[in-house]
């Protein structure tokens, strides 16, 4: 899945990028997007804690946030005062929020509605709260930063360029005693750039979380259970539904597990989405029998040599995903041998690192000494196709095609339908899974009309298209808008299979 980014305590936020100009004055982006009512309703949503403690913003302007902290059971200590941890908690939100109201026109990512693709990171990298008096009153945070600072800010930020900004934050008591004082400092960019950017030739610390991110999340939604040799999900529609997955939960690790089970409260259709696209995949593998090699593009965390290993035994599975997740899936994978003593039953493996964007995919294929154009081949094309444009996605399932000779080769894809690209559709159910999907930072980029035509245009003959909702006889019309599609070489090999 692409990147998953969301308020967290280090304000792990992504924001849209958009010009500065005179379409979005401050009265505006006041009613729009950073009013107090707004921005404490939203964050109660996205951090529970904040709600918990009844954390508020009590009043914004440009460059200024002032919040209020109650005095309660839930937020004092033994002595009856504020949690020191609570006041840094915060200021965190409080110099966060008064960083953000410069950024004008700029939705979050997590928070309100808006594209990654316009998007940018913001998040604590510091901080040093000095605590002067004991804090026994309701605390009121104020956050100011200096019209110098403030422009310096926008600059570089509207620009493209790295913002590192440090931002003050004091507390004082309903008596007028100032209680504390914080110095934050926060780090700030265009998240197009963000994930653009390298350090050494490498992805950057920010896009590597990422992508080990929404993998954990894809793993954790395959484990919602305690089972140890099944999962059991529970669709938007009350039916169950059991996969074979003993190996996701290490997969998915405690993160992974935690936010699928945020996400499963929002969007149950995604958990859905997911148990429904791994039992096809896996019962198409497991029908066609005689699979002399598997490709898996975009591997990520997904455990299927592992989970399909009698159906795969003898054959040779190749892995092609990032560097930074065949590194992060070898881990898990050296966990889960770690847990067998070092008798985990598996298949020959590769891991080929490429760059779907970039690289010629087939290109890459063809020249590793254990691939052969001429074996029975299965690719597994899983959610991946709608985080792509159409080109990219024709280019590389073209160069893929072109590596597959033998006329039992096979490609399974998933994909999405336009209705969920541009909610061409008046179902409230798939305008509110859009809305949802766009608020976590999963905004879908293609889906085919016609995902037959497009088969037929990357030199694919389209051998069997099914919703999601037909495979699970759900009737959530938000299930019907995901397909999952098998493609061979052309239409007398395929009926003769």
């Amino acid at each position: 899945m692409a990147t998953l980014i969301r308020f967290t305590h280090q304000m792990g936020a992504t924001m849209a990028v958009i010009k500065s100009d005179d379409r979005n004055s401050w009265e505006i982006d006041y009613a729009q997007r950073v009013n107090p009512e707004l921005m404490t309703r939203l964050l109660h949503q996205a951090v529970p804690v904040l709600k918990w403690t009844n954390w508020r913003i009590t009043r914004v302007g440009p460059g200024m946030c002032e919040s209020t902290l109650p005095l309660a059971v839930e937020t004092t200590n033994q002595h009856g005062t504020h949690q020191a941890a609570l006041i840094s908690l915060s200021a965190d939100y409080t110099g966060g929020m008064a960083l953000t109201t410069l950024l004008t026109g700029t939705p979050l990512t997590g928070i309100h509605r808006g594209s990654p693709d316009e998007s940018a990171s913001l998040w604590l990298v510091g901080m040093d709260v000095k605590y002067e008096n004991p804090s026994t009153s309701h605390l009121r945070g104020v956050s100011r930063v200096d019209p110098k600072t403030a422009q310096r800010i926008r600059t570089r930020y509207f620009a493209g360029q790295v913002v590192l900004a440090t931002i003050s934050v004091e507390f004082w008591s309903e008596s007028g005693e100032r209680v504390a004082v914080a110095v934050m400092r926060y780090f700030a960019q265009a998240t197009k750039r963000l994930l653009e950017h390298r350090v050494g030739g490498d992805l950057s610390p920010m896009t590597k979380l990422n992508l080990k991110t929404s993998a954990r999340i894809i793993a954790g939604l395959r484990s919602m259970t305690d089972h140890s040799t099944s999962t059991t999900i529970t669709t938007s529609d009350g039916k169950r539904l059991r996969l074979d997955q003993s190996h996701d939960k290490v997969a998915a690790g405690t993160h992974g597990l935690l936010q699928a089970q945020r996400l499963q409260k929002v969007l149950p259709q995604l958990a859905a989405m997911v148990g429904a696209r791994t039992r096809h995949c896996d019962q198409f593998l497991k029908s066609i029998g005689g699979i002399e090699q598997l490709v898996l593009l975009g591997a990520g965390l997904d455990m299927r040599p592992l989970r399909c290993v009698d159906q795969l035994l003898g054959s040779t599975v190749f892995e092609l995903d990032l560097p930074v997740m065949l590194a992060e899936r070898q881990h898990v994978i050296d966990l889960l041998e770690a847990e067998c003593g070092g008798a985990l039953r598996a298949p020959e493996r590769y891991q080929i690192a490429v760059d779907f964007l970039q690289d010629d995919v087939g290109q890459r294929l063809r020249d590793h000494f254990a691939f052969s154009d001429t074996a029975v081949t299965l690719v597994i094309y899983e959610g991946c196709s709608m985080y792509f444009d159409e080109d990219q996605n024709r280019r590389l399932l073209t160069s893929i095609r072109q590596r597959l000779k033998h006329p039992a080769s096979r490609l399974w894809m998933d994909c999405v339908t336009p209705a969920v690209i541009s909610e061409g559709t008046s179902d409230p159910n798939i305008h509110e899974f859009v809305n949802q999907m766009e608020l976590i930072g999963e905004k879908f980029v293609y889906g085919p009309a016609d995902p037959e035509a497009f088969l037929r245009s990357c030199g694919f003959v389209c051998a069997s298209n099914v919703s999601a909702q037909e495979f699970l006889g759900s009737i959530d019309p938000t299930l019907g808008e995901y397909r999952f599609v098998v493609g061979g070489r052309d239409v007398v090999e395929l009926g003769e299979r």
